[in-house]
């Protein structure tokens, strides 16, 4: 959430491919909100359970519908992806003062995630404001609260944004431990938070983090240098395996498996290591491809701004009976037409938002690195 948001400028090279993983699973997000809403009883019904315990035909078609589509997987893509890049972003400045890195960093991280979130809150509640029947109505005091990211009150997807703002001083944390211990720190970082799993006050018990802190943790783990050369001796069909254990190690355990949504984290990282270190195979250039890296260009606005879209749809479609007893078809039909309408406005959000709050971003990092830092100070990329 993006973890999608961010590029990689680091100077070891920025990886196309993690665009493109970025864009697939944003659209991921948009078909699972569209299939889940016809019929909210396929939450606990079908996308909960196990596969196997499908009482019929429909509902374990769309449990692999929803295996393969799957929004959860995707917010945790994100976070391993956001992980990954924020590390190497910081291992650029292991030599400047870590408190003007932190400084930089965290003003440049906030500069970056704000804009486009306020922007589609704003949208939303404009449209909401038209009047259109069964369109979401707000007051502009939700806005406010959840612009800050205080109160997720009417963007439900702000979430993960909320998550990677208050992840930031677990990140910096753990690039301290790294700076000054090395790898082992790294690892005492992870372990700190897979601890925090079944342990939310070792996450100060902010909202989710105790469930998100370890995939950003692996992340950081997988784009660690040292690995390297592990990662490089792995044939590139590897990263297909990976990707496969990433959209189904969950298909046959309940959701509220512990170790699924470990494996599920491990194997994001895992694929990301692949793809930022490993040998380059037809998975790559899938990613690499035209489409894929035009969605992932547009991934974060993508994110944001089919929510009010759907809702756009949703409230012609809500008074169609069918669509909620062909939930999976409607799903993906609402699906595809809400990515079609929301592609324009995120091209708009990223060239002229987005964009923008990058550049925000780097001179106020210039400037706190130039009036604090060491004389060769860079900005710090977020």
């Amino acid at each position: 959430m993006q973890a999608m948001i961010l590029e990689d400028k680091s100077p070891v090279g920025r990886s196309h491919a993690l665009d493109g993983l970025r864009g697939f699973a944003a659209a991921a997000v948009v078909f699972y909100h569209a299939i889940l809403h016809n019929d909210l009883s396929l939450i606990n019904r079908v996308l909960y359970p196990p596969l196997q315990v499908a009482s019929n035909f429909r509902d374990a078609l769309t449990k692999l519908a929803l295996v393969l589509l799957n929004g959860e997987t995707a917010v945790y893509v994100f976070f391993v992806l956001s992980g990954a890049v924020l590390c190497r972003s910081l291992e650029r400045r292991n030599e400047e003062r870590w408190l003007v890195t932190c400084m930089a960093f965290s003003g440049a991280r906030i500069l970056r995630l704000y804009p486009p979130l306020i922007a589609c809150l704003v949208l939303y509640y404009a449209m909401g404001m038209i009047g259109i029947p069964g369109y979401p109505q707000f007051q502009f005091w939700q806005v406010i609260e959840n612009g800050l990211l205080l109160k997720i009150s009417m963007h439900g997807p702000s979430a993960t944004i909320q998550a990677e703002v208050l992840v930031i001083p677990f990140v910096l944390a753990a690039w301290l431990l790294r700076r000054y211990l090395g790898l082992p720190g790294l690892v005492m970082a992870f372990i700190y938070a897979m601890l925090a799993l079944e342990f939310s006050r070792l996450a100060f018990n902010l909202p989710n983090m105790h469930a998100y802190l370890f995939a950003f943790m692996a992340g950081m783990l997988a784009s660690e240098p040292l690995l390297r050369p592990l990662i490089q001796q792995a044939p590139a069909s590897s990263w297909w395996l990976a990707l496969v254990v990433l959209i189904f190690c969950r298909t046959f355990h309940p959701h509220s498996s512990l170790i699924a949504l470990v494996s599920m984290g491990l194997s994001a990282a895992f694929l990301v290591a692949g793809l930022l270190y490993g040998q380059r195979g037809s998975l790559a250039a899938l990613l690499e491809g035209r489409c894929a890296q035009a969605l992932g260009r547009i991934s974060f606005s993508l994110y944001l701004l089919n929510v009010p879209v759907l809702y756009l749809l949703w409230a012609f479609t809500d008074a169609m009976t069918w669509t909620k007893t062909y939930a999976l078809e409607a799903g993906l039909l609402v699906g595809l037409i809400s990515l079609l309408l929301t592609w324009p406005l995120a091209w708009i959000s990223e060239r002229w938002i987005e964009r923008p709050s990058v550049a925000w971003g780097r001179k106020f990092s210039a400037t706190v690195l130039a009036r604090f830092g060491r004389p060769s100070a860079v900005p710090v990329a977020t």
